[in-house]
């Protein structure tokens, strides 16, 4: 997968088209696309969040999880969730480079993260390639 730069603008205007597909379908509060060094790419959130930092605690939980997952025989992270009292916060590995961010409401379809995601991770992947 090449990396998705800020100035590609044809394939940021897909991918801001394939995570709103993705957010509003679910009815998420809010979905977010990153670098794994915690660099934000996009986001559409509904609530007032720094989103360079959400970003940047979200990729440090990431990198951490991956490194869990060494211990447990070299298992791969399919996704983390993190319950917090009013928001569930799932985060994605998308590649080596990037991962994916959704905030779930109490409203959410989750079933839409459980049952569909990989097409959407896929829908990004196929999105990079030259």
């Amino acid at each position: 997968m090449k990396e998705i730069k800020k100035e590609d603008t044809e394939d940021i205007t897909e991918l801001i088209q394939i995570l709103d597909e993705l957010k509003n379908k679910g009815n998420f509060t809010g979905i977010l696309f990153a670098k794994r060094n915690g660099e934000l790419i996009n986001e559409n959130i509904e609530k007032s969040i720094n989103s360079k930092e959400f970003v940047s605690m979200c990729a440090s939980v990431l990198e951490g999880a991956i490194g869990l997952s060494k211990t447990m025989e070299s298992q791969k992270v399919n996704k983390i969730i993190a319950e917090l009292k009013e928001d569930t916060i799932v985060i994605v590995e998308i590649d080596k480079n990037s991962f994916l961010t959704c905030i779930l409401n109490a409203q959410s379809n989750t079933n839409i993260i459980l049952d569909n995601l990989d097409k959407y991770i896929q829908k990004i992947v196929t999105l990079s390639y030259e």
